[in-house]
């Protein structure tokens, strides 16, 4: 029983009680997918009026109040109505009307939602029998029980698991649409054998495996979307399916081939599921049978008509190369997520998947993508190697030298930034040690020039900005900064000519040899390019 003032006051409690339930716990979306399919826990609640009112006796939830008040969201029905609402006739024809619209077949969108909402599995508790020494009304009773779910829950399961689940349901839900085989299903889950796997004709490298989950998981078929749209929402409170989740999901299914340490799996979890950027998400790539060899051949050359054209983007095969690159580097400890700042020597902050952008857009750098592949399939430790793919040795010419993380985030840095000093004295290392001091000296320009600009005067203002600066030291600094602007531009067109298209054959993702006769840009000469509205701009867009 329920004291309250009158109808209208059960309504502004509704209100309020609803506003906050949608805001903390939202099963709408989960809801509106699947139904509810956990049972609430209901008692017969009476609401007494102090108005005079007669008495309303309804079905009140003691647990399940969020998918209850996402049930009602979705139908559309005010909470505070339901006790009132006693036209059996209307609601019996309704229920009539959505048995008929389900004979017929009809799916719209209203239909569909009704259908699922309009029947909730229930327990409903009819009494208490207390201990006969205790005094422990059937009001504690009920709140102890609700208190087992939502004061003491169970032990969460983790992020880990909690991905694991999702991901399972997600390759559940593709089978039964159709768009993954029964034994594609196993394969990806990780319980098909190497013989099940190539009698199937599918990879047994696990390098490649996770080259094709990854690409499952970064798809733009609209289909495979909705499908992992509705695993993830009949198992969690998710609304967006973002791609942050699915990178979580392709690692989770993805590390199901590494059997190591459980610390070390975690660890590597943590560190894989940022080695897919954005550009895999929005690239239109696909994992191929292609070779080792083959693929860096194709993403050599795209990288080649890419500086040949000021194309931003080299193409599929430097997108499926860093896939697959992504594998070796990450699993071996090569190369990591930012580890925090407690002891930590990284050079930057950018996640693996940015440093892998970074590498698959310089003919340096899918060289180096290109080892780490040769030497993980060969069990070797992953190697450095130079700007033509040679393998590096040490200073003292001992051995063979290797990455690691620190390493390949200073020899491929990002845009604006120069490679690390060499140790040194040979031409190449004076050009590549003044490239790195030149891009110091811009970046400590850029910040003086950010720094002053910030001073502010008395009245609040950039004090640059009332007082400005006298033409003298203007006049000379732009000359100065215009002569750096023109010698850039001659130094990026010379780059164009010693690596772009014209001035080397592509091998295309067959092997087969192109020259410059076929190069659709290769008649274009430097003095053609209009800067900011180019033919590279164009492609990037």
């Amino acid at each position: 029983m329920i004291e309250i003032e009158n109808r209208h006051h059960l309504t502004w409690a509704c209100q309020r009680a609803t506003a906050f339930v949608l805001a903390e716990n939202d099963w709408r979306a989960s809801i509106e997918s699947q139904g509810v399919m956990e049972a609430v826990w209901l008692v017969a609640t009476t609401y007494h009026h102090d108005d005079g009112s007669a008495p309303a006796t309804t079905l009140n939830t003691v647990e399940g109040s969020s998918r209850d008040t996402a049930v009602h969201n979705l139908l559309g029905i005010h909470s505070a109505d339901v006790p009132y609402d006693d036209n059996d006739t209307r609601f019996r024809a309704y229920i009539r009307r959505l048995n008929d619209a389900f004979d017929r077949g009809e799916r719209d969108r209203e239909t569909v939602v009704a259908l699922r909402c309009e029947r909730i599995p229930a327990l409903i508790l009819l009494g208490f029998q207390p201990h006969v020494s205790g005094t422990t009304g059937f009001p504690t009773a009920v709140k102890s029980l609700v208190a087992l779910r939502h004061v003491d829950p169970p032990k969460p399961w983790g992020e880990g698991p909690e991905n694991e689940s999702l991901a399972d349901e997600v390759l559940d839900e593709l089978h039964r649409r159709d768009l993954i085989s029964a034994t594609q299903r196993d394969y990806f889950a990780g319980s098909c054998t190497r013989s099940e796997a190539a009698a199937a004709h599918l990879p047994t490298d696990p390098v490649l495996r996770a080259s094709q989950i990854v690409q499952l998981f970064t798809t733009d078929d609209d289909r495979v979307g909705e499908a992992i749209r509705v695993a993830v929402t009949s198992q969690s409170t998710r609304k967006r399916i973002t791609p942050k989740l699915m990178n979580e999901l392709a690692t989770a299914l993805i590390l199901r081939a590494v059997a190591d340490d459980p610390a070390k799996v975690d660890q590597i979890r943590r560190y894989l599921r940022h080695a897919f950027g954005k550009s895999i998400h929005r690239a239109k790539w696909e994992a191929t049978g292609r070779n080792n060899t083959q693929l860096i051949q194709a993403a050599l050359s795209e990288v080649t008509l890419a500086i040949g054209t000021r194309t931003e983007e080299p193409g599929p095969a430097s997108v499926e190369l860093a896939v697959r690159a992504s594998y070796p580097l990450v699993v071996s400890g090569r190369l990591n997520a930012d580890r925090g700042s407690s002891n930590n020597d990284q050079p930057d902050r950018r996640t693996p998947g940015e440093v892998l952008d970074a590498m698959r857009r310089s003919e340096h750098g899918v060289h180096q993508l290109g080892q780490a592949l040769y030497d993980f399939e060969a069990n070797l430790p992953l190697r450095a190697v130079d700007e033509a793919g040679n393998v590096k040795q040490l200073a003292d010419g001992s051995a063979d030298q290797t990455v690691n993380d620190v390493y390949l985030r200073t020899e491929f840095p990002p845009p604006g930034k120069a490679k690390a000093p060499r140790p040194g004295d040979t031409p190449t290392d004076r050009y590549l040690n003044g490239l790195a001091a030149l891009g110091r000296a811009l970046e400590g320009v850029d910040r003086t020039f950010t720094e002053l600009t910030k001073i502010a005067g008395d009245d609040g203002q950039p004090i640059v900005d009332a007082r400005g600066v006298e033409p003298r030291l203007t006049d000379a600094w732009r000359e100065m900064l215009r002569s750096v602007d023109e010698e850039m531009v001659v130094w990026a067109r010379a780059f164009r000519r010693a690596h772009g298209t014209r001035s080397a054959t592509k091998a295309d993702s067959f092997g087969e040899e192109e020259t410059e006769e076929d190069d659709p840009y290769s008649d274009v000469g430097d003095d053609d390019w209009d800067g900011g509205n180019d033919v590279g701009s164009k492609v990037a867009e």
